[in-house]
């Protein structure tokens, strides 16, 4: 959906799908694109079965940070209204409207309810609320945010751990727990070497101090002074992605062990899952963490921390749990999988992720949503 990062909203662009199995559903993405040349740019796309204008933004870049707030905060303002524009010319007047992400969209959303009496639908996945970010941001934006969030007439997240966390935080509302949704690629074609040799992969954004990459590498450069039988590829990219390199490149194993392939769209990021052993999922906080459950519909075991999200679905049975920050074990949970990895039953852990976190259970869960805010 966005034109420079194909993984980005993929979550919300399968929840949006889930929402089509009953009800007719147009998607807004407003962006901001440092690059562009106009200063309003929409696309219409029709993704699946949805129909989806993405409006692009300039945005403006100034030494003076409360000038870039107020003007880009404008910009944003004017794209959503061509955006909306476009979607009332096409469909008409929408019945709810549903945000994702705070703040900014639920903003958009609340005006439409003071303007027009458009109940509202809120999804949050962030995982601000776990890490202390959101206790960080100043007394104004906190109190803003949950003040938008009570207009809501229902929200949904995407685990207990979330709504637990959210909850402590003072964002009150009438909580639905609706996961992510595993939607598997019929296709398997396999875009790594058929060396022989063990494959183990991590999908992530290339941010450390969130998905603890470094570990991960860490780790593999230990167990690869003594087997010389193992593969890394990482998928992704993000801030660090050149100190990652250089990590690896320290331990000589830039490009022989250890392979970087950037950003993949989700397509091909589930061919590099079927062509993998087992994932592993390092994160220090993760509100769900799709990758693992993708990594299990494409039959593969995981390794994932006890950061939060993960917890709920990684048993022995799908994988390992370990503790966020514990490089041995890590190490131990890798060596382990890398000898046991075999003896996981593919069609198990598929059918487990495709029944737990498919769409018709989603859409299900959002109908039901929808039509009691209708109702009230």
């Amino acid at each position: 959906m966005n034109r420079h990062d194909p993984q980005i909203g993929v979550f919300i662009r399968k929840h949006a799908s889930a929402a089509a199995l009953h009800n007719d559903v147009a998607l807004l993405c407003v962006l901001s694109d440092a690059t562009q040349h106009n200063l309003i740019e929409i696309e219409e796309q029709k993704i699946g079965n949805i129909q989806t204008w993405v409006v692009y933004h300039r945005k403006f870049n100034s030494p003076l940070m409360p000038l870039n707030t107020v003007i880009n905060f404008s910009r944003y303002l004017r794209a959503n209204r061509k955006g909306l524009k476009a979607i009332r010319k096409k469909f008409g007047r929408h019945d709810i409207t549903h945000a994702y992400i705070l703040l900014r969209p639920l903003f958009i959303a609340w005006w439409m309810k003071m303007t027009k009496g458009i109940p509202i639908v809120v999804s949050e996945q962030w995982s601000g609320y776990a890490t202390g970010k959101f206790s960080e941001k100043n007394f104004f934006v906190k109190f803003i945010s949950r003040w938008l969030f009570r207009q809501a007439g229902a929200a949904t997240v995407v685990s207990e751990f979330l709504k637990t966390k959210m909850v402590a935080a003072g964002m009150e509302n009438n909580y639905t727990v609706t996961p992510n949704i595993a939607e598997p690629s019929a296709k398997k074609t396999s875009p790594l070497s058929s060396n022989g040799k063990i494959k183990i992969i991590t999908v992530a954004d290339l941010v450390d101090e969130i998905k603890n990459i470094s570990g991960t590498i860490k780790a593999i450069a230990k167990i690869a002074a003594t087997n010389k039988e193992i593969e890394f590829h990482i998928i992704g990219h993000g801030k660090d992605e050149l100190l990652l390199k250089n990590l690896a490149k320290e331990y000589g194993l830039l490009d022989s062990t250890i392979f970087f392939h950037g950003v993949k769209p989700n397509e091909e990021v589930f061919q590099f899952l079927y062509a993998s052993n087992f994932l592993v999922m390092n994160s220090w906080f993760e509100t769900f963490s799709l990758i693992c459950i993708e990594a299990m519909s494409c039959g593969i075991p995981v390794i994932a921390t006890r950061c939060g999200g993960p917890e709920q679905f990684i048993n022995r049975d799908t994988g390992i749990l370990i503790e966020p920050g514990d490089a041995e074990q890590l190490r131990i949970a890798i060596e382990t999988m890398i000898s046991t990895f075999m003896k996981y039953d593919s069609k198990r852990l598929a059918d487990f992720a495709n029944s737990q976190f498919s769409m018709k259970g989603v859409g299900e869960k959002f109908d039901e949503i929808y039509r009691n805010l209708l109702n009230r």
